[in-house]
């Protein structure tokens, strides 16, 4: 399943938790089970934002668990545009068809 995940600096960041987080995340490498497709950075410093694919909640606990201290999570399941608009109509054609 695909999600789109954005992170968000916890309120409380200082200097010394992102040097840490830092350091975490060079020497870091996600489950095999968690695949970025896309991962990047707002480029006002205030986190970012990741496509990722994963069929496991374990998987997306370990990852999301392990930068708690320093980041808020939000991820949510996402769908090809193409197969989105073909839901859409079917679901318009079945608010339709109910009189």
């Amino acid at each position: 399943m695909l999600f789109a995940v954005s992170y968000r600096v916890r309120p409380n960041a200082t200097e010394e938790s992102q040097k840490r987080a830092l350091a975490l995340f060079a020497n870091w490498k996600p489950p095999t089970e968690y695949v970025f497709k896309a991962h990047y950075s707002y480029a006002d410093g205030t986190g970012g934002l990741a496509l990722v694919e994963t069929d496991s909640a374990v998987a997306a606990l370990q990852v999301h668990g392990a930068w708690t201290p320093f980041f808020e999570f939000k991820a949510v399941p996402v769908v090809e545009i193409e197969k989105a608009v073909q839901i859409g109509f079917g679901n318009v054609q079945w608010r339709e068809s109910v009189k």
